[in-house]
Parts: structure tokens; C-alpha cells; sequence
């Protein structure tokens, strides 16, 4: 998914005002039923894989007037500030909640605004993969997920991957999985979903492509030959009910290193059956917990993927932050 270039203020401090901190460690420790919000920010994508902008909007300014709440939109734009159009927006219709509705690049920029800015979090999954949505039983529908963001009580804490100061929500990634999606056409994808993934990847597994990198895990260095390595904090692979591994969970404090070994077709089809099978493989796969802080390290033309958007090249460090985030997801039937 192409999601626009934001300004998302890398200058800006990791950690949070000491206020949200103190809220993190007060009120993120546990699932609340909050009696509900009465303020909300909608940041829409109008270019992602699966918006329909104007139908969305209208509905949430219809079921707004209904549930007598107040809704103030942003469409997002290239090359847009976002932090600075929050922050505006939040300080004029003193907003509670952020809401991403697009792809998870463009509920990562929201939900990073969300934490720096003290604000629950809540996503309408608009894009192609809708990694955050499935791992987290949002409706797929946007509108049904509209819904839920409006009027769920729920707010559950969620942990969160910072690079750099930006911060994301699901994956990233680096070796052949991110060179796939980073040449793979923005209106194929739009169009064919994930469909469109299918002829870079068997281009590239016929090249038998395989790197090496460096890592330090909490301290530790290892090397290790992948074709691919996926930072998992999420464990969905989105539009499939595969999953990068088990036991990977989005409130554990916990992300994996996932380190994929295929280099021919018969490896990869040989990991395409242990995802189906959910079984692990020990000749392909390899997985790493992280408690604190990871860096990977490979060749230099190997763009990193974070959430659908590309962040660099070569390497990166990540920070693991346990329920760094307060997000509105659907209610828990008892």
C-alpha cells in the first residue's frame, strides 16, 4: 500500500510527556469500559488500497449527530504535517481520540500523534493487508469499524515499535518480503490486493536471493544468512489467516525476530506449507524474542519496511514499548 509521505516529526522526543507516561502506567495495565468519548479527530487516506473517503466521512458525520458527538476530519495529504494538524485540530475541538482511517502506515502516523499527544487511538482499516484490523478483530468493514470506534467502551492497551522515534504498530521488515512490496505498483495493488505481490515475489525466489546481517538482541550479537527478516509485533499477515508465528501477541511486551531462510522455490513453498500447517520449521525458520531493544544490519540497498511504507535502507534499530498506546477495539462478550 502507498501511503503519502508525512511529516511525522523525527526530531520530536521518543518518550512521551511525563503525563502520559503516568497515564501508561495508571491506566494501560488493564482493559477499561470507559463510559464513552464525546470528541473525536478522523484522519482520512483517501489513497489507500481500499477508501471510499466521502462515503465514510458522511456516515461517521451522520452517526456523530446521532450519538451527539463532535467529529473533526483531516484528509491526509502529501507531504502533509501531520503532527502539527493534530495538535492544532485537538487543541480547537479538544478532541479525546485519534482516528486512522486508511492502510497501517497511515494508522501508525495517527496512533504515534495519539501517544505523544496523550489520546486514545482507534483505526478504520482502509488499506490492503489491514494487519492492525485482523489482529485485532476490528470489522473489516469501514463502516462497522466506524462504528465500533464511535461507540465501544473498550480501551485496551497495546504495545508499540519505535524506530527512530516513529512509531509502529505491526511489522518491519527487510530482505526479499520488503524488496517485493517496495517494487510492486501502487495501482496494481490498489486494484488486484495482494494479488498483485505474486509476480515480483516469483521473480525474485527464482533469483535465490539470500543476505546477511548482523544483529544485537537486548545486547546479544548474532549473524545469521536470511532471505528475509520480519520484526513481529503483531502476529496477522493481514488479508489471510496465516500468521508469522504463534504465541506472537500485541500485549505481551514482547516482539520477535523472525528470521526466514528460504532461498529456492522449494523452500519457500516448503514455509508457504508450515504457515498453513502453523508448524514451525527448524531449517527455515528461526525466531528471537525481544524485551528491550534490537538491531539489524544488512546490505545497504535492502529498503526496511514499517507498517506498508518504506523508512530506510540497510538497517535499523527498534524499541519494543510495552502498552505504549490506549486503543478502542470491539467490546468483549462475556
Amino acid at each position: 500500500m502507498q501511503e503519502p509521505h508525512v511529516d511525522t516529526s523525527l526530531s520530536k522526543p521518543i518518550l512521551p510527556p511525563a503525563s502520559y507516561a503516568q497515564s501508561i502506567e495508571q491506566e494501560n495495565n488493564s482493559t477499561e469500559l470507559d463510559k464513552g468519548f464525546h470528541s473525536y479527530i478522523v484522519v482520512l487516506n483517501e489513497k489507500s488500497g481500499s477508501a471510499d473517503c466521502p462515503t465514510l466521512q458522511g456516515f461517521i458525520e451522520e452517526r456523530a449527530k446521532e450519538l451527539n458527538k463532535t467529529v473533526h476530519f483531516i484528509h491526509l495529504k502529501k507531504g502533509m504535517d501531520l503532527e502539527t494538524e493534530l495538535k492544532d485540530a485537538a487543541e480547537l475541538v479538544d478532541a479525546e481520540v485519534y482516528v486512522g482511517a486508511g492502510g497501517d502506515g497511515t494508522l501508525a502516523a495517527v496512533a504515534g500523534s495519539a501517544r505523544r499527544h496523550n489520546k486514545v487511538f482507534a483505526g478504520i482499516p482502509c488499506g490492503t493487508a489491514n494487519v492492525f484490523a485482523k489482529e485485532h478483530n476490528i470489522p473489516k468493514d469501514a463502516k462497522a469499524a466506524a462504528e465500533m470506534a464511535l461507540t465501544s467502551t473498550q480501551v485496551s492497551p497495546v504495545d508499540i515499535l519505535d524506530v527512530a522515534g516513529r512509531i509502529f504498530l505491526c511489522h518491519i521488515s527487510i530482505g526479499t518480503y520488503s524488496w517485493i512490496t517496495v517494487h510492486t505498483n501502487h495501482e496494481l495493488k490498489r486494484k488486484y490486493g495482494r494479488i498483485a505481490y505474486m509476480f515480483n515475489a516469483i521473480k525474485l525466489m527464482m533469483k535465490e536471493r539470500i543476505f546477511r546481517f548482523d544483529i544485537t538482541i537486548d545486547g546479544k550479537k548474532i549473524q545469521r544468512k536470511a532471505s528475509t527478516i520480519m520484526v513481529t509485533n503483531a502476529g496477522s499477515m493481514g488479508m489471510t489467516t496465516m500468521r508469522w508465528g504463534e504465541n506472537i501477541a500485541t500485549d505481551d511486551g514482547i516482539a520477535e525476530i523472525c528470521i526466514f531462510k528460504a532461498r529456492t522455490l522449494g523452500h519457500y513453498f516448503a514455509l508457504l506449507v508450515s504457515f498453513i500447517l502453523r508448524k514451525p520449521h527448524k531449517h527455515l525458520k528461526e525466531y528471537h524474542k525481544v524485551y528491550d531493544t534490537a538491531t539489524i544490519t544488512g546490505n545497504k540497498r535492502l529498503p526496511v519496511r514499517a507498517d506498508g511504507e518504506e523508512i530506510a535502507d540497510g538497517g535499523f534499530t527498534f524499541k519494543i514499548i510495552k502498552h505504549g498506546l490506549r486503543v478502542i477495539l470491539p467490546e468483549t462478550k462475556h
